[in-house]
């Protein structure tokens, strides 16, 4: 009986071939570039709020109108926190440029997936979207309630 022998170069081939991770790697960095951000808000108070949007810049006009709302029954106002909307970005950006580049205290994900495990030390909050929480009064209130604590 023959043995067959699986040698190859091709990468393709190798895709199939190899479907499971032998060794992982952080996303490389260039020393000395920071990353930069197109946001909504002013990041006064370092409070950064992730969505994922694709159809809208940041969020659909209502949902910027409760988000402005929930921000003024907390006494905040647009200038004391950062929108990043991760659906209009070319990639999910690893939580380390984030960290760099806002300083969150907390960090609310509006809908989006955390790009990171989130049990490491950084006050991380995973809540619907807005267009999400103004049609369901159950998750409005759910984040009201939890809201109010976090941004205090």
């Amino acid at each position: 009986m023959k043995s067959l022998s699986l040698h190859t170069t091709d990468p393709l081939a190798l895709r199939y071939l190899m479907t499971e991770t032998i060794f992982g790697m952080d996303e490389p960095t260039v020393p000395g570039v920071a990353p930069r951000f197109s946001y909504y808000g002013g990041n006064k108070r370092n409070y950064l709020f992730l969505t994922h949007e694709t159809r809208y810049e940041w969020m659909s006009e209502s949902a910027l109108e409760a988000f402005a709302k929930t921000l003024a029954a907390l006494k905040l106002s647009v200038d004391d926190v950062a929108v990043l909307n991760v659906g209009k970005l070319p990639a999910v950006p690893v939580k380390s440029d984030l960290i760099a580049f806002f300083s969150p205290k907390v960090v609310v994900t509006l809908g989006a997936a955390l790009p990171w495990d989130a049990t490491d030390g950084l006050t991380v909050f995973e809540a619907h979207s807005f267009d999400e929480m103004l049609v369901d009064a159950e998750k409005k209130r759910l984040f009201w309630a939890t809201i109010k604590t976090l941004l205090v």
